[in-house]
């Protein structure tokens, strides 16, 4: 701003000058034309002499002045337009020009002792304009440009007081911001760098955004130790989950080598639902390493989920002794990824197994072309502060036993799952009373029967 100041105000405020008074003339010339014929013209003329700082003369075609100005310059360009060849000259230079000129000329200011004698040079815009009514006007106007050295010199000086001012004042801001947002900031910074390392707060003070910016941080930093929180607990639960059906596997296996009365179909069908129980495992971590690097893609088409259903839990029937109720009216069509759907149903039936005291109901419900999946239990239910929580990467409930077994990545592989097919999911529950997990997909089909 203070370099556009200087520009304007220093190096260019003589062309403005001039521009400025160049149309303050042609804007009193294009006046008086238009009043020329008023009867109070000469009044006019004075007003716009005196305001415009100039000599102002209207002749008739045989060169007589009909109006002249009282002004103080009136003399020096009278006396320049009685000059019959400059008359003529400036006449001929507004014919050429459409009527209308205007120059800027060097002029001469005269005192008369007998003989005219110079005594100061002086530039002057001269405007001669050719008026065209029943006969031809001239008219002449004579203005003085002022010399704007003092003024120049005057303007930079307060340019330079504004300056020193502004500079200072700059500098005071300068120390103010940097101490009320640059130094909050560069020490949020310092800490940001510690973020999950450790135990750290951050307290930037200052500015709202900076508040806002530190509690967005603290709160980062939490996430970032929960997360560490879960991932240590995950890799302990994997290790003991991997850790004891290995030791069952080689131990029985052994057993079966040295003992051949143990050489039996009970000690076998031990050592393959432990190698089951370890292929669903290391199953779960390679689709949370697939999903979270959002390499998995649907396939989708359409295929009967009702039957889907029946298939799996008759599977899951011969491998458990709970009672698993399946109520629906008819056959369901869906276009969805037929895999991975039985991957979310298999998990939460799962669940529900693991943690019901009598038996496990599945519905199936047909809702305005909505089909809706509820998985009911009767355990303990899960806690209101652990609702939200379920659905998150490595969370395990906290009533989990060994014989409650899992990672704690199973919910969550089916939460990336359903959001992948962008489907409605959810759970309610009640403590000592049992849980209901539910899923949503639209219906492709009526339905079948």
């Amino acid at each position: 701003m203070l370099l556009l100041l200087w520009v304007m105000e220093i190096f260019l405020l003589d062309s403005i000058y001039k521009k400025t008074k160049t149309d303050a003339i042609l804007d009193a010339g294009n006046y008086i034309s238009s009043k020329i014929t008023d009867p109070n013209i000469s009044e006019y003329i004075d007003q716009l002499a005196v305001t415009n700082d100039a000599c102002i003369v209207v002749a008739d075609d045989n060169g007589s002045f009909l109006y002249r100005s009282n002004s103080s310059t009136s003399s020096q360009c009278i006396r320049e337009i009685s000059d019959k060849d400059r008359f003529m000259e400036r006449i001929s230079s507004a014919y050429e020009n459409n009527n209308t000129y205007v120059e800027e000329v060097q002029a001469t200011e005269y005192i008369d002792l007998g003989i005219p004698i110079p005594i100061r040079s002086y530039n002057e815009i001269q405007y001669t304009h050719i008026i065209q009514e029943e006969s031809n006007y001239f008219l002449f106007m004579n203005s003085t440009i002022s010399p704007i050295n003092a003024t120049v010199d005057t303007l930079k000086t307060i340019l330079t007081i504004v300056t020193v001012i502004m500079c200072i004042i700059a500098i005071l801001l300068g120390l103010y911001i940097s101490r009320k947002i640059i130094t909050p900031i560069q020490q949020l910074n310092v800490s940001a760098k510690n973020l999950g390392k450790e135990d750290i707060h951050f307290s930037g003070k200052g500015y709202l955004e900076i508040e806002e910016l530190s509690s967005t941080l603290n709160q980062a930093n939490e996430d970032l130790h929960q997360v560490e929180k879960l991932r240590n607990e995950l890799i302990s639960n994997i290790s003991h989950d991997l850790r004891t059906p290995l030791t069952m596997i080689s131990g029985y296996a052994e057993m079966m080598r040295d003992l051949p009365d143990e050489n039996n179909e009970e000690n076998l069908n031990i050592i393959i639902n432990e190698t089951k129980y370890l292929t669903r495992l290391v199953n779960d971590v390679l689709d949370l390493s697939k999903l979270q690097a959002g390499a998995q893609k649907l396939e989708e088409k359409e295929f009967d989920l009702t039957q889907l259903l029946l298939e799996m839990i008759d599977r899951v029937r011969s491998l458990s002794d709970i009672q698993i109720d399946f109520i629906y009216d008819g056959h369901l069509y869906v276009i969805a990824d037929e895999m991975k759907i039985s991957q979310v149903f298999y998990n939460i039936l799962s669940n529900a197994l693991h943690y019901t005291k009598e038996k496990v109901i599945v519905r199936q419900i047909l809702n305005n072309d909505i089909i809706r999946i509820e998985i009911q239990d009767f355990g303990d239910g899960i806690e209101e502060s652990e609702i939200d929580k379920i659905w998150q990467c490595y969370y395990r409930s906290t009533n989990h036993s060994r014989q409650v077994s899992g990672s704690g990545l199973g919910l969550y592989i089916c939460k990336q799952i359903l959001d992948l097919h962008h489907a409605n999911y959810g759970v309610t529950s009640k403590l000592h009373e049992g849980s209901t997990f539910y899923f949503e997909l639209n219906a492709k089909k009526d339905v079948h029967s």
